[in-house]
C-alpha cells in the first residue's frame, strides 16, 4: 500500500507498468525534461573556432578572423583561427562592403555563433571603415598564437622585449571586432563585465491554471519564493525586461488497473516573451494517491516547484542572454551571501 506521504513517480520516458517504476520520498524530483534543446546549447568554458570568411580579399579575411580570435581571447575567452577543424562554438562571419568616401570601404559584418552541428545560436555585428591599404592588406605571416588565453598584457609585453611593433592593419582590424568580440563573449561566458549596463530580467508568473485545489496559487507562491531565492527578480508587471514563465496543469485519475487508486500530474512550463512567442517547455509527469491534490497542495507544490526552477534555470539564464541581459544581477543569491 502506497503511505500518502510518498509517491511514485513516473517520467514521460517510462513504459514500464506502474509498480514498476519504484518510489521516490520526493515526488517531482529529477522530473524529465522536454522541450526546445537549443535552449540548453550554450556551455561556459569552451573554445571557439573562428571561420575564415569569403567577402573579402584572401590577406583581409584572415586578418579579421585572427583579429576575432584574438580580442575574443583578451576576453578570457580561448579561441583560434588557424585551423578549420575543431571547436566548441563556431563563429563565422558573414560581410557586406561598400564602398565609402576617398579610397575607404565601409565593412558590415555579421557574426553568427553555430554549435558543431551548425544549429545557430545567435549573432553579433560589427561595422566601421577599411582604407585600401588594409582592405587589400597582406596575408598575415606566422602561425596564430598557440597559447588561447595569453592575457593580452604578458603579449603586449613580449612584443615590446623583442621590439616588434604592433600592424597597423592588425590594429584595424581590431577595431572592427571589438563590440561584437564583447557580445560573443558575454553570449558563452555570460559574465557581467563583458557587457557594461547589462539589465537583469525579471520573471512573470502567469497563466498558472487547471490545478484542482489551491494548486494554481500554491505553485506560484512556490515557483516564486525559489525564484527569490536564487536571486532571480520576480514582477508580475510586465514591460521589456520581462519573460513568463506560465504552467498548465492537469490532475486526471489513471486509468489503469493499480493495486491503489492514483491520479495522474502533468505540469507542462513554458517560457515565453511578454508578446506570447514560446522560448522554451519543460514537462513533469507523476502519480499521487487518489484525491490527495483535490483541497490542498502543501508540500507536493513547493516540490514540483523547486525541481522545475532548478531545471529550468539554465534555458532562463540563456533567455536572458539572447536578450541581451543578465538573468540575475551579480552575488545576489541566498548561497553567496
Amino acid at each position: 500500500m502506497i503511505s500518502r506521504l510518498r509517491f511514485l513517480v513516473l517520467f514521460a520516458s517510462c513504459v514500464l507498468p506502474l509498480a514498476a517504476c519504484g518510489d521516490l520520498p520526493r515526488p517531482f524530483e529529477g522530473a524529465g525534461r522536454e522541450g526546445d534543446p537549443t535552449l540548453l546549447e550554450l556551455r561556459d568554458t569552451n573554445t571557439v573556432r573562428v571561420e575564415i570568411g569569403e567577402d573579402l580579399p584572401e590577406g583581409a579575411s584572415v586578418h579579421l578572423s585572427r583579429a576575432m580570435a584574438r580580442a575574443l581571447r583578451n576576453l578570457d575567452i580561448p579561441a583560434y583561427s588557424d585551423s578549420q577543424i575543431g571547436g566548441d562554438f563556431i563563429l563565422r562571419p558573414n560581410v557586406e562592403p561598400r564602398l565609402a568616401s576617398g579610397d575607404a570601404a565601409y565593412i558590415d559584418v555579421t557574426w553568427v555563433l553555430m554549435n558543431p552541428d551548425g544549429l545557430v545560436i545567435d549573432t553579433a555585428h560589427g561595422a566601421g571603415e577599411l582604407q585600401s591599404g588594409y582592405w587589400f592588406a597582406q596575408t598575415p605571416n606566422g602561425p596564430e598564437e598557440t597559447n588561447l588565453a595569453v592575457p593580452k598584457e604578458l603579449a603586449d609585453k613580449v612584443r615590446d622585449l623583442k621590439g616588434e611593433k604592433v600592424d597597423p592593419a592588425q590594429q584595424a582590424y581590431d577595431q572592427l571586432v571589438d563590440e561584437p568580440a564583447k557580445r560573443i563573449a558575454f553570449l558563452i561566458s555570460g559574465d557581467r563585465s563583458q557587457l557594461a549596463e547589462a539589465p537583469v530580467v525579471k520573471i512573470a508568473l502567469v497563466d498558472f491554471a487547471g490545478a484542482p485545489g489551491d494548486g494554481n496559487e500554491a505553485l506560484v507562491r512556490s515557483a516564486g519564493a525559489l525564484l527569490r531565492a536564487k536571486g532571480i527578480e520576480v514582477d508580475d508587471e510586465t514591460d521589456d525586461r520581462s519573460i513568463i514563465l506560465s504552467a498548465t496543469i492537469s490532475v486526471k485519475p489513471v486509468e489503469r488497473k493499480t493495486t491503489t487508486p492514483l491520479d495522474q500530474v502533468q505540469i507542462d512550463w513554458v517560457i515565453m516573451d511578454p508578446d506570447g512567442t514560446e522560448l522554451g517547455q519543460m514537462a513533469q509527469n507523476n502519480v499521487v494517491p487518489h484525491g490527495r491534490l483535490d483541497e490542498r497542495w502543501g508540500s507536493v507544490a513547493s516540490i514540483a516547484a523547486q525541481a522545475a526552477v532548478d531545471a529550468l534555470e539554465g534555458a532562463l539564464n540563456q533567455v536572458a542572454r539572447k536578450k541581451g541581459m543578465m538573468l540575475k544581477a551579480d552575488k545576489k543569491t541566498v548561497s553567496s551571501r
